[in-house]
């Protein structure tokens, strides 16, 4: 997907979410869209005319003219260098309007048979107030509450669809969000109500090389039809598409679970084995999630870090007493082990991995005071995150968890019980077991985390960022899978694994070498159960490494 150089522009591409699309990519979807002579077709978000000028070569070819193909789009001057590429290739009756397509009414338009295109990518943190308030209205008129955060192109597939005649189809370049974001499931539950089949088409690389960010294709057919089901088709990259959309082969999915969010789009590509797998150890009580022990949440934000985060050194300096700050972690690279010890924390320290979070007392005592005021001549009262407080001063969320769970990881999440009791910032996550846990739970949780089954439930869970990395949110982090049983009063965890283990794997980890470590998390709390064995464990860790390929991008699947 190409940029315009001017994308820095306050007008340019960027600004609005506009990326060009490939003429492969194009030419496919609107092949697979447009099916019969004098079929009207519909871009709303035309850019530079990639779809226009494949769209009215499938028009063409089909025996019809390039006025039923229509787009539109509000940079001028993207629909002016549209109109001149339509121009150059004898399509010139083909329409471009200048307009902004959420606020156009489709009453005022006769109804498309298919609508096509790439719709801007643009996150909620860019969009204006006005634009997020536009794309709320458009949502409410199809019936939809959309979330705040929502990004601008879920607007323009709710809209988009009500520009369709009965029996219509959509096709569309969409980022990845699609398969996991919260905000995603208004779009899921709109396309579920009002079409009567819906494919998502995933890739084994990436699709737009030049972007850090993932992207799926959306057909839709039998728009108002009676609904009939989900389905995700697999393709290897690009160059698989001149094979044809139609011929690639389909996959079921469950409908139900995506609108729920309950099941992610990439869970297509877990291969048959292993979902039997999880399915079994899900039914026969085997396993438990995380929320089955504790609530998951993001650690406290400061608003200002470099204000708030104090070196031990720089708070002997400034002569504040332990009763001002509380001992904290700051980034994940502190977690090195299954638990963070006060020796952890010390040797944080010297690498800014952790330290002291300012929390005073008492605003009244003269060191704090002091600090307080170099922290108000600098502004600090007034940040984002800083002036909703009701002191300012005092960062909320710092209770020490039990466990500590890394947010962001390349290879796997880690988890470790916080047995130094230190607060932890939002780079990381902080968990808090139910009740009064017995003694060693942390450990055993800690444990099994490191196994093939929770690796797994990881990469299904959570959902990738730029650059491969796999991020956990909260309440993705609460539905990992654990080779456990659910806890019953009175469970001992010295019962379900051997103390010595957990000290064996966390000095291999401590050693850098994870794959030992979950070696023996595997052998001490997977193989055993039945139905999985060491081919069980395979066959997991063969998944994990499937789906964590594709998370990276890479251009072949191990194992597949």
């Amino acid at each position: 997907m190409s940029r315009d150089p001017s994308h820095g522009s306050p007008d340019g591409p960027k600004s609005v979410g506009a990326y060009y699309t490939p003429p492969p990519v194009a030419r496919a979807l609107c092949h697979w869209a447009i099916r019969r002579r004098g079929e009207r077709v519909l871009d709303p978000a035309s850019g530079n005319g990639a779809f226009l000028l494949e769209a009215v070569r499938r028009v063409h070819e089909l025996g019809g003219a390039p006025h039923d193909v229509t787009g539109i789009e509000m940079r001028r001057e993207a629909a002016a260098e549209a109109a001149r590429r339509l121009a150059a290739a004898e399509a010139g009756s083909a329409q471009v309007r200048v307009a902004d397509f959420l606020t156009l009414a489709s009453e005022g338009w006769p109804a498309f048979d298919a609508v096509v295109g790439n719709p801007p990518y643009v996150r909620f943190q860019r969009m204006s107030r006005a634009r997020r308030e536009q794309a709320a209205a458009v949502a409410a008129a199809a019936g939809i509450r959309l979330d705040t955060m929502a990004s601008s192109w879920a607007a323009f597939v709710l809209h988009g669809a009500s520009f369709l005649r009965p029996g219509g189809r959509m096709a569309l370049v969409l980022p990845s969000e699609i398969g996991h974001a919260r905000y995603a499931r208004a779009v899921l539950q709109h396309l579920h109500r009002n079409f009567a089949s819906v494919t998502f088409v995933l890739f084994e690389s990436a699709l737009f090389p030049s972007l850090d960010q993932g992207t799926v294709l959306l057909l839709a057919e039998g728009f108002g039809r009676p609904f009939r089901g989900f389905t995700a088709s697999r393709l290897t990259s690009a160059d698989a598409l001149p094979g044809g959309l139609e011929a690639a082969r389909r996959y079921p999915l469950d409908a139900e679970a995506l609108v729920a969010g309950e099941a992610r789009l990439h869970h297509a590509w877990l291969p048959e084995g292993a979902a039997e797998l999880l399915a079994e150890l899900g039914r026969a009580g085997r396993s438990s999630r995380l929320l089955d022990w504790g609530d998951v949440s993001i650690g406290y934000v400061t608003g200002d870090n470099a204000f708030f985060h104090l070196s031990p050194a720089r708070s002997r300096e400034l002569g504040l007493g332990s009763a001002h700050v509380r001992r904290a972690l700051f980034r994940s690279r502190a977690l090195t082990g299954l638990q963070v010890t006060d020796d952890d924390w010390r040797r944080g320290t010297d690498l800014g991995l952790s330290g002291y979070l300012l929390l005073p007392e008492d605003a009244s005592d003269p060191a704090i005071a002091a600090y307080l005021e170099s922290g108000r001549l600098r502004g600090v009262p007034s940040r984002t995150k800083v002036r909703g407080r009701r002191a300012w001063y005092r960062v909320t969320r710092t209770a020490p968890p039990d466990l500590v769970l890394t947010a962001m990881s390349t290879r796997a999440p880690l988890l470790a019980a916080n047995t130094a009791r230190t607060a932890v910032c939002n780079t990381l996550h902080g968990v808090r077991l139910h009740g009064t846990p017995a003694p060693g739970t942390c450990q055993l949780l800690a444990l099994a985390s490191l196994t093939s089954l929770t690796v797994l439930s990881a990469e299904l869970e959570g959902h990738a960022l730029g650059g491969g990395l796999l991020k956990l949110e909260p309440s993705e982090a609460m539905r990992l899978r654990l080779p456990i049983p659910c806890p019953t009063p009175g469970l001992d965890p010295t019962t379900l694994v051997d103390p010595a283990t957990v000290v064996a794997a966390d000095r291999a980890l401590r050693a850098g070498d994870r794959a030992a470590a979950q070696a023996l998390a595997d052998e001490a709390l997977l193989v055993g159960l039945e139905s999985v064995g060491h081919d069980g464990v395979a066959t997991m860790a063969a998944a994990a490494d499937r789906l964590r390929s594709l998370r990276r991008g890479a251009r072949r699947l191990r194992n597949a």
